[in-house]
């Protein structure tokens, strides 16, 4: 069964690409625009007028693209080095009808391709936003990716779908590629039918710190910790500059607005024992301010809550760039080498160096929580993630 790939579209510009067909300019100049054969009406399908064609001795109706209710909470791709919004489409391939027996079912429009633009309103309202479909279900549906430059321009757009979908609708028009027979035919543009009032899955924890062992050393430089390492699924650590552009602040009619994201810790020591902590506020401020942390209120009380709360407007340091408050050296130097909001130095440190011995008890060299009545105690795994409103 031949496989198509994705076609990628830049606001105003359109683009794609197939293995099986080399560069899009050749794969379309391959397809007979439909125009081309015998209009011979219209029909009604799902509340939408479609036109009508007779390709090859068979009628059949346009191709209707339709949006879902739903899209997927933001992500950051990076494949494409940017954030990403989805909204599901569906994509109804009308059945073939004989052009001398109307009743006679002879097969359906096989999609290959779709392809979409978004009008300048839209490009001017979202600098910087690219477009693009994925076929799935033999084309019987796609993903429409929204690819931002930053987090919070992915954020407008979420509100503008939330808010205005029908403005958004109207401003996107597709082209749908397909075969009907062995005829490779390209459909006219077309505007999806009305986006609905859209459900978008916005409470998504994020995860951006986990340990789950000792395999990726998280004694890392400065850079590493800017830019982020390791695989979101094993040992991570997000990056900096990520974090604080998806949690910081931004300033409204000259105010700053309050933090809109919660964090959540979670650890689970060798001996079984797991520590959980979770607040009301969370916010990483910029490099200018040395990526300084802030939480607010504590969700509860808790140990782990207790110990890390005390890193409350700390600046992030490392082994090679000492922004603690401690007197006596670098606080990263001297306990593990790892990267954390260190004061003057710690009651948690599940960046430290990681350690398996279970003779090692009350360290704080190590990936430890300082936990009352047990001290410091080493972490066998450990996560932290946020969620912002």
């Amino acid at each position: 069964m031949q496989c198509w790939t994705l076609i990628a579209v830049l606001l105003g510009v359109a683009c794609w690409a197939s293995p099986a067909l080399g560069s899009g300019y050749q794969q379309q100049q391959l397809y007979t625009d439909v125009n081309s054969f015998a209009r011979v009406g219209t029909t009604k399908f799902r509340g939408s007028s479609l036109n009508v064609f007779e390709i090859d001795g068979v009628q059949v109706a346009e191709p209707r693209v339709a949006f879902r209710a739903s899209c997927n909470a933001l992500k950051y791709s990076r494949v494409y080095m940017k954030y990403r919004l989805t909204l599901s489409v569906s994509i109804d391939a009308n059945t073939l009808r004989s052009a001398k027996d109307g009743s006679k079912k002879v097969g359906q429009v096989t999609i290959t391709g779709l392809k979409v633009k978004a009008n300048k309103g839209l490009s001017s309202r979202q600098s910087g936003l690219s477009l693009m479909t994925i076929l799935k279900n033999s084309g019987r549906s796609a993903d429409l990716v929204f690819l931002c430059s930053s987090f919070r321009r992915c954020q407008y757009l979420r509100e503008e779908l939330l808010s205005n979908p029908s403005d958004v609708a109207e401003a996107l028009q597709f082209e749908a590629f397909g075969r009907v027979g062995s005829s490779p035919v390209r459909f006219g543009a077309v505007r999806g039918a009305s986006l609905p009032r859209l459900r978008c899955n916005r409470r998504r924890w994020i995860v951006f710190q986990r340990r789950v062992d000792g395999s990726l050393s998280f004694a890392q430089n400065w850079d590493a910790y800017v830019k982020g390492f390791g695989n979101p699924r094993s040992n991570y650590w997000m990056g900096l500059d990520r974090l604080s552009e998806m949690t910081k602040t931004s300033i409204k009619n000259g105010y700053k607005a309050t933090a809109r994201c919660r964090l959540r810790l979670e650890t689970q020591s060798f001996d079984g024992k797991k520590y959980k902590a979770e607040f009301r506020m969370f916010e990483v401020l910029g490099p200018e301010q040395r990526y300084l942390l802030r939480v607010g209120q504590q969700v509860g009380k808790t140990a782990l809550g207790t110990a890390f709360v005390w890193h409350n407007g700390g600046r992030f340091s490392t082994y090679d760039k000492d922004h603690d408050a401690h007197r006596g050296g670098s606080c990263s130097q001297k306990f593990g080498y790892g990267g954390w909001w260190y004061k003057a130095c710690h009651g948690c440190n599940i960046n430290g160096a990681y350690t398996t011995d279970k003779k090692i008890t009350n360290n704080p060299t190590y990936n430890t929580v300082h936990i009352p009545g047990r001290g410091y105690v080493p972490m066998k795994r450990t996560v932290m993630k946020f969620k912002c409103y």
